[in-house]
């Protein structure tokens, strides 16, 4: 019997795909002189922004990462929309007494602020970000230790997210995973790591609770 589910934030709760792509493309112009194709960006969507910056820039990263994050906080509240249902389906599994977690690869801070923008704060029990592990994702142990915190066990948590990282977290967690199927690739997606369930829309979650 499911009484956790747990989810990704960025293209999972939140259509911040606009402003991560933007976000990149400030610093890829700024300081590699050049905007990147939109596929390669969207290729490191889940990943850690530290994992990314020191792949792709060079050093100093403190500069880059001001750059990012900068233009994120700038923009934010204008370029970043809850995705559909996501509010009542939030309501509907605390109404069922379910247990909730965020689990990112956002920093602390930045995923604390956004939930509070958003007033969604109130609906989660627990919330892992990036800073509060060793591993991230892929690795299981930002979903492990949600789920440890929140005194169950893998086999009985929802883990629902966008990217390649979130399904290979769940998987590697063995936690159930779903995937959000709104998004281009999610039948490869699919395929690649045997995902359990694939929604169409937030609020078909309610039917895997049930």
């Amino acid at each position: 019997m499911i009484d956790t589910v747990v989810f990704d934030f960025d293209g999972t709760l939140a259509d911040t795909s606009e402003l991560i792509i933007n976000s990149f493309q400030t610093v890829y112009k700024k300081f590699l002189g050049a905007e990147k194709p939109v596929e390669y960006i969207m290729e490191s969507f889940g990943e850690p922004l530290k994992i990314t910056i020191e792949r792709e820039f060079p050093q100093p990263f403190e500069d880059v990462f001001k750059e990012y994050r900068d233009y994120q906080v700038e923009r934010f509240n204008t370029d970043v929309k809850l995705f559909d249902k996501a509010v009542e389906t939030l309501q509907y599994i605390k109404s069922k007494n379910i247990k909730t977690a965020v689990v990112t690869s956002r920093m602390r801070e930045s995923v604390v602020n956004a939930l509070k923008d958003f007033n969604l704060d109130k609906y989660f029990d627990v919330i892992i970000a990036v800073n509060d592990t060793v591993n991230h994702k892929p690795h299981p142990e930002p979903l492990l230790k949600a789920i440890n915190l929140l005194n169950t066990t893998p086999d009985k948590a929802l883990f629902v997210g966008d990217s390649k990282f979130d399904m290979e977290c769940a998987n590697r967690a063995g936690a159930i995973s779903v995937l959000a199927g709104w998004h281009a690739g999610s039948d490869i997606l699919k395929k690649q790591y045997d995902v359990k369930y694939v929604i169409n829309n937030l609020y078909e979650i309610s039917k895997l609770i049930v």
